[in-house]
């Protein structure tokens, strides 16, 4: 018996999203609509279709996404961005009764105008899908009335690693480009006005690269602690940056908390941010003190970073807890198990349902 066939309306696809396309092609016979440079590798399950797209102000209008919704597909999921016009004319005005249609990855912004507009263009779908509850919980109080569900957004990390087990602790990690809205020079600060308040064996570690580099480097030579800050170079090979987050007490990031969060959590390192931190809702996995740390300023991030490098074992319960949390609300398998219920009109996946 063949499978149901779904078509994705996706915008670029990036190295992270592909084991959930290959996870859902276990359940549905998937093809990919997108716009970006993505080259099929022969592990790939799903169908890959690159249309060109133009961009008009803040706009983007996305080719062939009509002419494609119009074959024989049983599921459309659309990644769900009022900025890309292709998407919304399609549910305007082509939208097929015998066809199901998912929207996918909505939030709430500042912008009322917008969150009217998605609101409006919701209502039109068979069911929506968020990366969070509390997501699908502001949209339910704005007044949708459709099906919702939830499918967490998260980083594969299979089969995770339980660096909390680790008896070498000697690392506070940044990973993922360097860039200013991550308030990475914040982080360096705080370092420095703690440096002589921990052990001198502890490094302040940033894996990646970007604009801010030079400056983050300038900051730690002014400060005087060039030989405790290490720079290296993205890592591609996952063995190699594996064995850095197993010396890792604690993944730091200030202004900025995506997904990394989850990468953190799936190798079993807890994860420290700021309360305000830029985030497409991934800091929502974060428990406070349970499985993470969210800081509220500068003299937070200080006492946190202090408690967490003079006291291991509070360090490895919090990655434990982290690597539990993963493992029961974040795989790629539970992920899908969102889209399957809205689909079919299920409750499957498992859902914190906690703010």
């Amino acid at each position: 018996m063949s499978k149901p066939k779904v078509l994705i309306l996706y915008n670029f696809i990036l190295h992270y999203r592909v084991p959930f396309f290959n996870e859902l092609t276990k359940h549905y016979d998937v093809t990919v609509l997108h716009s970006g440079d993505y080259q099929k590798t022969k592990e790939d399950n799903f169908r890959v279709l690159s249309r060109e797209v133009k961009k008009l102000g803040p706009f983007f209008i996305q080719s062939g996404v009509i002419k494609e919704c119009k074959s024989d597909y049983d599921i459309v999921i659309s990644l769900f961005d009022i900025r890309w016009l292709s998407t919304l004319i399609y549910l305007s005005f082509f939208k097929r009764k015998n066809v199901k249609h998912i929207l996918w990855g909505a939030w709430l912004t500042k912008s009322k105008i917008a969150n009217f507009l998605r609101l409006k263009y919701m209502q039109k779908a068979t069911a929506n899908v968020f990366y969070t509850y509390s997501a699908l919980d502001d949209f339910k109080k704005l007044g949708l009335d459709g099906k919702s569900y939830v499918a967490n957004n998260t980083f594969d990390v299979k089969p995770g690693l339980k660096s909390y087990e680790n008896t070498e602790k000697d690392l506070i990690l940044n990973v993922g480009s360097l860039n200013k809205r991550k308030q990475n020079d914040i982080l360096i600060k705080a370092f420095f006005e703690i440096i002589d308040e921990i052990p001198d064996n502890i490094n302040l570690t940033f894996i990646g690269t970007g604009g801010d580099e030079a400056s983050l480097r300038a900051l730690t030579r002014e400060l005087g602690i060039e030989q405790r800050v290490e720079f290296i170079a993205p890592i591609t090979s996952a063995d190699v940056l594996k064995s850095y987050y197993r010396r890792a007490i604690v993944s730091a990031s200030f202004g900025q908390a995506g997904l990394s969060v989850l990468q953190s959590m799936g190798f079993g390192v807890p994860f420290l941010t700021s309360k305000g931190a830029i985030s497409g809702g991934e800091i929502t996995n974060i428990k406070n003190e349970e499985n993470g740390i969210l800081v509220d300023d500068l003299e937070d991030l200080k006492r946190s970073l202090k408690v967490l490098c003079n006291d291991m074992s509070y360090s490895k319960k919090l990655g434990k807890a982290a690597y539990q949390y993963y493992f029961k609300y974040c795989t790629i398998s539970n992920m899908v198990a969102g889209f399957l219920d809205s689909i079919n009109s299920t409750n499957t996946s498992i859902i914190d349902k906690r703010k």
